[in-house]
């Protein structure tokens, strides 16, 4: 497990957003909202289709982060998600995300430590849709310095 290091950044690839994912997102949470799943309904939107629902782009966005590297088995327990949304994502966008890590601090607990990772969640156009802060518990085995 390679240290954390304060100022490092990661970039993911991309996943594209289809139907399918858009659906089975709905089933699984219970969030019907016509916008979501209703094509009709959605062209009468500002989007003019369907859309992903916000948590669902953003638990992609954070799901694709952990092939980076950044997270792995050091993490122990998620701590807080602030998180901001300015875009849409529609039916066939690609997403990805840009992760930094941008605080690891110890705690009073030995070995451990609260790391703070930033993201910007990009479509394919490069436009910001999301941003957000997530706040995890992490091992920290071997850092003394906390990474920094």
């Amino acid at each position: 497990m390679r240290p954390l290091v304060v100022g490092e950044t990661a970039e993911t690839a991309g996943r594209t957003i289809g139907e399918g994912d858009i659906n089975l997102f709905a089933g699984l949470v219970g969030d019907f909202t016509p916008v979501h799943i209703d094509e009709t309904f959605a062209q009468t939107t500002p989007h003019g289709t369907r859309i992903a629902h916000g948590p669902h782009s953003m638990a992609t966005a954070i799901g694709m982060a952990t092939h980076t590297g950044l997270f792995g088995e050091r993490v122990i327990g998620l701590v807080n998600i602030n998180w901001d949304f300015a875009g849409a994502v529609k039916i066939g966008d690609t997403i990805r995300s840009r992760v930094t890590v941008e605080e690891v601090r110890p705690t009073s607990k030995p070995g451990r430590g609260l790391a703070t990772y930033g993201f910007e969640v990009l479509n394919q156009r490069g436009e910001q849709i999301q941003r957000g802060r997530m706040k995890v518990i992490v091992r920290l085995d071997g850092q003394t310095d906390a990474g920094q």
